[in-house]
């Protein structure tokens, strides 16, 4: 699979990350334990990223919501104090029927010029719809350099997303599973992520 990739993208081989990875599989977790091990997940895979940046410039923190959250203080483990950043949020979910994104909140203001490079933080590449979005919006933001910080995806989705804007992305995740079915999720997957980090099911 890693030779199939997309040449702007990054899959990780470390075996802890693989570990928690299995560990959040299992359905029967209650949410805090969800949230942990996202929090976990995302320090894992912070750590293979070097965020930082000349002392003229700030690093945008894009968190995608709802299910970003999750992932940002254990990125944050992996940012040096003194490296300047601004923490910014993207709302956008997936219509049921369509399959399709569908941007709900967006507060960015006009890009300081300080800012060049942005992280982006949402744990689930499915189809693809989402993350290209999120590009998408930065792109034309202005920022110079996107990286996309993903704990699980799909082939056919991450191709997608990484195909958008392949000269200005780094797309880096933990793992990438087979398919997704045709209600969008990931398969063999690890459920809705946003349900089960926030204990929302119907």
């Amino acid at each position: 699979m890693t030779a199939t990739l997309p040449p702007n993208v990054c899959q990780l081989h470390d075996e802890t990350f693989t570990s928690l990875l299995d560990k959040l599989r299992n359905r029967a977790l209650q949410p805090f334990e969800v949230r942990a091990l996202v929090h976990s997940l995302a320090t894992k895979i912070g750590s293979h990223v070097n965020a930082t940046a000349p002392e003229s410039e700030t690093i945008a923190i894009v968190v995608v919501l709802r299910s970003g959250l999750a992932m940002f203080d254990g990125f944050m483990k992996n940012v040096p104090d003194e490296t300047s950043t601004s923490v910014y949020h993207l709302g956008i979910f997936r219509d049921q029927a369509s399959l399709q994104p569908v941007e709900y909140y967006n507060k960015l203001p006009s890009k300081p010029l300080h800012i060049k490079q942005a992280y982006v933080l949402d744990p689930l590449i499915a189809t693809g719809g989402t993350a290209g979005a999120v590009v998408s919006i930065l792109k034309d933001w202005g920022i110079e350099k996107l990286t996309f910080l993903s704990i699980l995806s799909a082939p056919t989705g991450l191709a997608n997303a990484a195909s958008v804007w392949p000269e200005g992305t780094e797309f880096i995740v933990g793992c990438i599973d087979s398919e997704v079915d045709g209600k969008g999720y990931i398969e063999p997957g690890v459920g809705d992520i946003g349900d089960r980090l926030f204990g929302t099911f119907a």
